[in-house]
């Protein structure tokens, strides 16, 4: 059986998520006209309550006035006949009502044809001298009633006041209230609809988009600017995502573009080769040997471009990955590598010790990249230059026949082979994969002639930041004597 607690905790639940599944415009408007409703009505009933307080205590002061006049008029040689005096009335309403009794509850009146009956709190004035004040009825009418000490041993006093103003008057003002709330809560909730139904606007907007977006997978559509605030800021945000993923996806249609059209040369090639291989018994042992070599080279040729095409798609890496590199490393290694790949080329370096935050495996290609792209176009024998200065700058210089200018603009863009350097060997996506790399780690590569012939590649990478030192601890005084 579900305990109680268990039951309401299942039913809370229940309202919660009924609660979860209503528009946000409806929560946020309830929520805005339940904050107001308190408010009003909180407000109203601090009002009503200060306003019966105020005219029930005119009612109270009164009554303590009349019990004062009336202590005047109650002499003790009138009393010694069994309360038979008749004593004026001395409030103004007409139905005011005085009472004079004694412990025995002997009573005379000056208002009313019955006497009130005395309630054991009466008695008990008598006996302690102090007062009572209470509501009663008398002769049906209500009455604000108070009971005290005449100051004549064994003989009370009650005076009674009429309420019949003070409630039509609380009345009236009962019923102004209410429509002054219903009034305000109607307000409340015309102007909490505006209010909600203009700020959320902007999410309504986001959401149409988003929608739209994800039914037409048109990425052009943008959201209106919606001011400086929190939901401005997200309309902002989501268009420069937008903007990112136009841009991405324009890219990767782009690189499988460009990839296609570059995979037609080396594949027709190839094809040709291999269906050569058909008539290998006519080609002479040189031919073979010249067939196979260029099957080789073609193959060679189309791996290092599919290579190309996937580290140009895999985009920059995740700043969670990058880490401390010792830069200065990366670039030995890589020179060492070009030195064995590019043999008839001299690769002369100079490096300081740097460290930046990056990945090593990308760093290590895009310094590759560089030193096999001045190793490609420098004459045998030729020196190329490499040095890494301590601020985090590397220069490649070689002595090949440099970039045309009109060329210039175009060497970092995916594919791009300028005229002359279409008879070697190449995918032009080399200084591409640099360019992202640099990007991806916020620094820049520039590439420009020298005057005296030949191109410098320039890198430049943000240092990675120096770890907090620890504040020195003190040495004792004694071992700062005795050491």
């Amino acid at each position: 059986m579900t305990s109680p607690y268990a039951a309401a905790q299942q039913r809370l639940g229940q309202l919660d998520a009924q609660w979860r599944d209503l528009p946000l415009r409806t929560r946020l408007t309830s929520a805005a006209v339940l904050a107001a409703t308190i408010t009003v009505v909180a407000v109203v009933a601090i009002a009503y309550v200060t306003v019966r307080h105020e005219l029930r205590g005119q009612v109270d002061k009164q009554l303590r006035q009349q019990v004062a006049d009336v202590r005047l008029d109650v002499q003790q040689d009138q009393l010694t006949h069994g309360l038979r005096v008749t004593l004026p009335p001395r409030i103004d309403e007409p139905t005011a009502y005085i009472q004079v009794f004694d412990s025995a509850g002997h009573t005379a009146t000056t208002s009313a044809q019955t006497a009130v009956p005395l309630a054991a709190r009466d008695e008990l004035v008598l006996q302690t001298g102090g007062t009572w004040l209470r509501d009663a009825k008398i002769s049906g009418v209500h009455v604000r009633l108070l009971t005290a000490h005449s100051r004549i041993a064994g003989v009370g006093i009650m005076v009674a006041a009429p309420l019949t103003g003070v409630d039509s008057q609380l009345h009236a003002l009962r019923v102004a209230f209410f429509f002054l709330v219903l009034a305000g809560l109607a307000l409340t909730v015309v102007v909490a609809w505006g209010a909600v139904r203009r700020t959320l606007r902007p999410v309504q907007s986001l959401t149409e988009t988003a929608e739209a977006i994800a039914e037409t997978r048109d990425l052009t559509l943008r959201i209106e600017s919606a001011g400086n605030d929190e939901l401005g800021r997200l309309a902002g945000a989501f268009n420069t995502m937008l903007d990112a993923l136009e841009r991405s996806l324009s890219q990767q249609r782009q690189l499988v573009m460009d990839a296609s059209h570059e995979l037609r040369t080396p594949l027709a090639s190839l094809r040709t080769n291999v269906e050569v291989l058909n008539d290998l018994d006519r080609l002479s042992p040189e031919q073979r040997k010249a067939l196979l070599a260029g099957i080789v080279s073609q193959l060679e040729e189309l791996t290092g471009l599919v290579a190309d095409v996937v580290e140009l798609a895999r985009g920059d890496a995740p700043a969670s990955t990058f880490e401390d590199v010792a830069w200065d490393e990366v670039v030995e290694h890589s020179v060492e590598r070009a030195r064995r790949h590019w043999p008839a080329v001299t690769f002369s370096s100079r490096t300081s010790p740097v460290v930046v935050r990056g990945v090593v495996s990308r760093l290590e290609r895009a310094v590759a990249n560089m030193l096999d792209n001045a190793g490609k176009f420098s004459p045998n024998g030729a020196v190329v230059e490499v040095e890494l200065r301590p601020n985090g700058v590397l220069t490649v210089a070689d002595r090949g026949p440099g970039v045309p200018d009109d060329a210039l603009p175009h060497v970092f863009d995916r594919f791009f082979r300028a005229d002359e350097a279409r008879a070697l060997p190449g995918s032009g996506l080399g200084l591409a994969i640099v360019k992202q790399v640099v990007d991806g780690l916020g620094g820049t590569i520039e590439l420009h002639n020298r005057p005296d012939g030949g191109a410098v590649a320039t890198m430049t990478l943000p240092l990675a930041p120096l770890p907090a030192l620890e504040p020195a601890v003190p040495m004792p005084v004694e071992q700062t004597l005795f050491q």
